[in-house]
């Protein structure tokens, strides 16, 4: 099955991330597979676990925009490539401007050993100041901010709101008291 390509931490996934899923559906008429990058550390910038994001990740799939999730340990398209073949072939990948030169130079430098097809697109979907950042959704509920939590992420999200609520707070207050313990001693 041909697939579009979308890697990232996605902490959490949100309307920007499904934004890429669309856009890579209608360039293509093709499904996208996510593959998400494991978080071995904890911290303010990635503070779900990777259990509650498998949690989160697997709303996502309708079989028709997202098709599967994979996890994976870094944005290696070899390794990528290797673990979604036999069953699906990348036929374009999908990222936001930041991302685009290094993803470019990876697709071409190993474009047959990660599998891609001959008809391979790297698409990019252009990032501006109004666009919805995961950064934003992190500090939503950090704010116990419901409503700008659901209107920055996917419908089928948001009836996680208190799991990845109460799992931001708790990094929250983990790093209060390591500062604490700096200041303080």
């Amino acid at each position: 099955m041909r697939v579009n390509l979308l890697v990232g931490r996605f902490q959490p996934f949100t309307l920007g991330h499904m934004k890429c899923v669309e856009y890579a559906y209608e360039k293509t008429g093709l499904p996208t597979v996510i593959a998400c990058i494991s978080t071995s550390k904890r911290d303010a910038k990635h503070p779900f676990s990777d259990q509650l994001m498998k949690s989160v990740m697997n709303k996502l799939i309708d079989g028709k925009l997202v098709v599967d999730v994979i996890w994976i340990k870094t944005a290696n398209i070899v390794e990528i490539g290797e673990m979604l073949t036999p069953k699906y072939e990348i036929a374009s990948w999908t990222c936001g401007t930041d991302r685009y030169n290094a993803y470019n130079r990876m697709a071409t430098n190993y474009h047959d050993k990660a599998h891609l097809t001959d008809d391979f697109k790297l698409l990019e979907v252009v990032r501006g100041d109004e666009d919805i950042s995961a950064t934003k959704v992190r500090s939503a509920l950090r704010q116990d901010d419901e409503k700008e939590f659901k209107s920055m992420t996917p419908k089928s999200l948001h009836s996680m709101y208190k799991r990845l609520r109460d799992e931001i707070l708790e990094i929250k207050e983990s790093l209060s008291e390591y500062i604490s313990r700096l200041i303080y001693g």
